[in-house]
């Protein structure tokens, strides 16, 4: 003998009305963290390198500072600094905020969110090489503004 058909929810009966009430796993892959910000942070730190290179090679002016000559950028070529300084470590550390608030948000709607530690781990790597490309970018910013207020 055979065991009597389970009664599904829309009152019918059989096996294939037993087996819609079982959840399934939502189709398609996981949601998981977005590799823009790693982009973005990488792309601003190579623009800067970029930018140390030109000012560095020919928007320069070599300056004497505590007993060493630095090639620093000239005064009508500021802009190219500030802009370096903007890209990193402004950028980079705000790219490195996007990523962790975009992974902690991706976690808290969906459990099954798949994080990226590697992309937080390289972009908290590019934010240090930013602080140093910056600390580079203020150097060259100091002529200009010491010449502009008067200092030098």
């Amino acid at each position: 003998m055979s065991a009597p058909p389970l009664p599904s929810r829309a009152g019918g009966s059989g096996p294939s009305s037993a087996a819609s009430a079982v959840a399934r796993p939502a189709a398609g892959a996981p949601p998981r963290a977005s590799v823009l910000p790693l982009v973005v942070g990488g792309a601003a730190v190579v623009a800067s390198i970029v930018l140390a290179i030109i000012v560095a090679t020919s928007a320069s002016a070599t300056v004497v500072m505590l007993g060493l000559p630095l090639p620093l950028v000239a005064a009508d070529h500021w802009s190219l600094s500030l802009l370096g300084y903007l890209l990193t470590p402004v950028a980079v550390i705000a790219c490195y905020g996007w990523d962790a608030v975009g992974q902690r948000r991706g976690r808290a709607r969906n459990r099954n969110f798949v994080l990226r530690p590697g992309y937080s781990r390289a972009l908290t790597g590019a934010a240090g090489l930013g602080v140093l490309l910056g600390a580079w970018h203020v150097l060259n910013l100091s002529v200009p503004l010491s010449e502009l207020l008067g200092w030098s």
